[in-house]
Formats: structure tokens, sequence, C-alpha cells
């Protein structure tokens, strides 16, 4: 089937998804072990298909939640991955880098098609040597700029928490118990994943499922404990989802709260705080204060559960105020020699 019908309605939905469970960008994707990256690496595949196969992709639409995006990676899925060249996967770098996308974006993406061609591999549609020839030209860039987000103080924290506490309705308890979550280094969807089961009120300990199914123990103290307290006298020790949806008329569902719900409660909370942040701010400042603090790079690498200290290591969002003293407190023992 040619690139251009693929893309036209020759093509149907039904046409697509009976080819696509043999195509190595599906079982690339099946690999992935959450639906949140399923969906992130698919939308990456579809980009990259869309500069690799001009014409093959369609435009995406904004109709629905989600709009054709579906129905585009099925037609990026049945592509011939195993027939792109070096040259052409040098051109589909170059495009990221001129378009001046973040490096964690290309980076995706390379990454993504990285995995699509070790599948391509695996089913012996590729050699090893076209293998070892694209991953070195798919190699991830650095970045050299400043790390996004912004540093939330702890003013800006307690008026967020504030407007939970005036608020006297189940849901501002629960969101209290939202936002210090986040603000002790998790997640979102690490937030929404947490069962009642996995947290023990006696101790403190909290067993956060991170990305991977990797499992890592954190222990609440403090505020960020008080909170969770009070959320859970309004709560109660029913079984289900730890932070569970709540109706119109403050009706506890004890199902799951969902990533996108907490990015648009944290929003909600902020503008009535003031305080304009996202989830991830939140996990950047945890970082930064903790190291402020100095908790050693190791121990806050495990609380936040990246695999890698040099991930931990940009999430410092110390000020520069910070950074100056720092430097201020190593001495060189320089002296202008006497004229």
């Amino acid at each position: 089937m040619q690139y251009k019908a693929l893309a036209t309605t020759t093509a149907t939905t039904s046409d697509i998804q009976a080819a696509v469970p043999s195509s190595p960008a599906v079982r690339y994707i099946l690999k992935l072990n959450s639906d949140s990256g399923r969906r992130t690496m698919a939308s990456a595949i579809t980009f990259a298909a869309s500069i690799l196969f001009p014409n093959a992709v369609p435009e995406a639409t904004r109709e629905g939640r989600v709009g054709n995006s579906k129905h585009r990676f099925a037609i990026a899925a049945l592509l011939p991955w195993n027939t792109l060249s070096v040259e052409r996967l040098g051109i589909l770098r170059a495009e990221l880098l001129r378009r001046s996308m973040a490096p964690a974006s290309v980076n995706k993406i390379l990454a993504a098609v990285r995995g699509v061609l070790d599948q391509c591999r695996r089913a012996h549609l590729i050699s090893r040597d076209m293998q070892s020839d694209a991953q070195e030209v798919l190699e991830n860039v650095t970045a050299h700029t400043e790390p996004k987000g912004r540093h939330i103080s702890k003013i800006e924290l307690a008026r967020l928490l504030a407007v939970c506490t005036q608020d006297d309705s189940s849901i501002g308890a629960r969101d209290a118990a939202l936002i210090a979550l986040l603000a002790i280094g998790l997640r979102r969807a690490e937030v929404a994943s947490i069962k009642m089961g996995d947290y023990s009120r006696d101790s403190g300990k909290l067993l956060v499922r991170g990305k991977g199914m990797k499992e890592r123990s954190v222990w609440l103290t403090n505020g960020a404990k008080d909170a969770i307290d009070a959320w859970l006298e309004v709560r109660g020790t029913d079984s289900g989802s730890f932070l569970c949806a709540i109706s119109k008329g403050a009706r506890l569902s004890y199902e799951a709260i969902t990533p996108q719900s907490i990015y648009a409660t944290l929003r909600t909370r902020g503008v009535e705080a003031l305080v304009y942040c996202t989830p991830h701010d939140l996990r950047r400042t945890f970082a930064g204060e903790a190291l402020s603090a100095g908790v050693d790079i190791a121990t806050v690498q495990a609380l936040m559960g990246h695999s890698s200290p040099a991930t931990t290591a940009r999430y410092d969002r110390r000020p520069e105020e910070t950074r100056r003293r720092a430097m201020e407190s190593i001495a060189i023992p320089y002296r202008k020699a006497p004229k």
C-alpha cells in the first residue's frame, strides 16, 4: 500500500487495525510498562513518521479529546520503517534540531525511532550493522540550557495549602493531601496510583509505584502527614484509591483520581492562591529544598525514584544566591605579589 493511499479514506480504520499487530512500531509500544509511556511514545513515533515519510501521515485534528491521534499512529505503524536509510535518519535529527525543540522532546522522538528499529532488527528486517549505524545517528542530544520550570517558595506553598484548608468540604481536604504529596516529590501519575493499602498511618510509610513499575518507600512527616491524616478522617479506611474522585454532591466514589485531574486541581487551586505552578514544579522544588538542606544526592535520587543521580542533579532549582554562597565557601589561596 502506498503512503498516500494510507492517508486517504480508502484505508479504513478496520483495515489499518488488522495490519497493525505485525508492526515493529506496535511491538515496541506494547513493550512499555505504563499507559502514559505508551501514549507518549506513540505520539513520538507519529511525529517522527511525519518527517521521515512525507505526506504519509494525515494532519492532526482538534476534534474530541485526542482527535485523530489513534488513526494517525495506526498509519505510522504500517509504514516501512525497515527501509529507512542512515541518511534519512540524519535528516530527522537535523530537522528536530532546526525546529529548536526542547532537548527532552527531541530525545523522546529519537528514542522512539530507536525502539522501532530495534524491533525491526529482532524481526530480522534490518541487519545488526544497520541498527548500530542508526543508533549512532539517533544518539541523544545534550541540553545546554537551564532546566525549565520554577522554584516554589515556602510562602507560595503555604498559600496553596491554605486555600484548601479554608475549603471545609471533603474536596478541600483531598486537595490539601494531593498538594502535600506533590510537594514531597511524587509524580502526579504516582499520586493517582496510590491505594489505601500502600500507606501505614502509624509509621507514615508510603509505598510509591514509579516509572517501570519500580517501587520505593517514602515517609510522610510534619505537615505532609498532618494533611494526609486529615484527609483520611474524611475519606475513611475503605479499600480503593487513596485520593478518590468526589462528585459535585461531595459524594466519595473511591475510584481513582486521574493524573490529568490532578493537574487541573492544582491549576484551579493555584488561581485561587495566586500561585501559578505545575505538579512538576513542586517535584523540582522538593529536590532543590532537599539538596539545600544538605541531603546527599543519592538519598534524594532514591526518594524521587530516579534511575540515575545525573537526572536528580538536573532538578537542582536552588536559587543563584545559594550557589553564590557555596562558591564563597571555597578558598582560593591567591595573593598578589608585592611591588
